[in-house]
């Protein structure tokens, strides 16, 4: 195959009004090696029952264009996706819009969360001494990471290298979440230096970045869509987010769960380091907005208590509040509680999700994890 380097360091940026064809020309630059015959997973961003287009999850022509590149070259392509609690990946992959082209195309799909959990013990691990590892993965010569640009609230952004989660067994994604400080002191988020630790056991091989439609603010899934018109193709997935986080406005060594990951397995995240194609890539960055510190600066009357939440509720509460604040009026002020690391909840909050159970005293508790918005609503106009 005809590439433009054999630099394991290589990013190929492409950009244009057509995610499809920007997707081919990436794939098409880098040196990749001889998948005649493998078997190989694409793994997109599809863990939530969305519509397509609006940069929650993957952009379905850049799945088709992973599908039939892949196919042409002699590979056997299955698409594969874990989700989160509640829906199946079967349900995504349909109201994303990526069943549709993966069966057009006669290609299999499978459900990682069916599979049975392979238990992986981490050698030196900082908070994640072991985790279970979807063993749908197992048959796969090699693994295609295909997510989609976006911010996120809890680790700055959501690219490749955090895509890889959605191949833990089922609630082992919410596992990583959940998981305590650890005991030496260390100013760093658990989540972050759990995907550190995940790194040492499960990367993909391959890196195809969809920055056609992305999404900024308050991701991974209440943000806003924004149209970037990129997709970035290496075999390093540390250099590809590396390259994508500057695209979005960022600093790649200030991502924590990029820096440390990259630091535990002996990469280099610094774009001296990295070779990136075309040589003015950086016209196309376009700064993405952050997710807000706090939930509560953009609903006046409401604050949000949260300590060590994930974004799954983060996200629940978030959409409740938008699609539902014009019409609680009646009930504001309103206080809300969310996360695992609250000792004692104030009376007179609404404690949202399982993790807030053990502290939430006599409040009102919506169970669920995360639960769901109308159970947020019920229990909110049932007081």
């Amino acid at each position: 195959m005809k590439t433009e380097t054999d630099n394991n360091n290589f990013v190929a940026v492409c950009h244009g009004e057509d995610a499809y064809s920007n997707a081919i020309s990436a794939l098409e630059r880098i040196n990749l090696p001889d998948l005649a015959g493998k078997k190989v997973l694409l793994k997109p961003n599809a863990g939530r029952k969305v519509l397509p287009g609006k940069g929650i999850t993957t952009n379905p022509p850049v799945v088709a264009a992973a599908c039939d590149f892949f196919q042409k070259i002699g590979a056997e392509v299955t698409v594969g996706e874990g989700t989160i609690l509640g829906v199946t990946p079967f349900e995504c992959l349909e109201s994303t819009g990526i069943a549709f082209e993966v069966k057009k195309r006669g290609i299999p799909m499978i459900d990682l969360d069916a599979a049975a959990g392979n238990k992986t013990e981490i050698k030196d691990a900082v908070v994640l001494n072991h985790v279970m590892i979807s063993s749908g993965i197992d048959d796969f010569d090699y693994i295609v990471s295909i997510p989609v640009m976006k911010t996120h609230m809890h680790c700055g952004v959501t690219l490749s290298l955090k895509n890889m989660k959605g191949c833990l067994r089922g609630r082992e994604k919410v596992r990583l979440h959940q998981l305590p400080q650890p005991e030496i002191p260390i100013n760093e988020k658990t989540l972050d230096l759990a995907i550190a630790d995940l790194a040492t056991v499960l990367l993909p091989d391959i890196v195809l970045i969809d920055g056609s439609i992305g999404m900024e603010g308050l991701g991974p899934s209440a943000g806003v869509a924004k149209r970037v018109d990129v997709v970035l193709a290496s075999t390093n997935c540390f250099a590809a987010d590396a390259v994508a986080a500057v695209l979005m406005g960022l600093n790649p060594e200030e991502i924590p769960h990029l820096r440390l990951s990259a630091e535990r397995v002996g990469q280099s995240i610094l774009l001296e380091d990295i070779t990136v194609v075309p040589s003015n890539w950086r016209d196309w960055i376009k700064p993405f907005e952050l997710p807000p510190k706090e939930i509560s600066l953009n609903f006046p009357k409401v604050e949000v208590l949260d300590c060590e939440s994930c974004s799954a509720c983060v996200s629940t509460l978030t959409m409740f509040l938008k699609r539902n604040y014009g019409d609680i009026a009646d009930y504001l002020p309103l206080k809300f509680a969310i996360g695992k690391g609250h000792n004692e909840i104030p009376d007179g909050t609404l404690c949202v999700g399982n993790c807030t159970i053990k502290a939430g005293g006599g409040n009102t508790i919506v169970k669920g994890c995360p639960p769901v918005s109308s159970d947020i609503l019920k229990a909110l106009t049932s007081n």
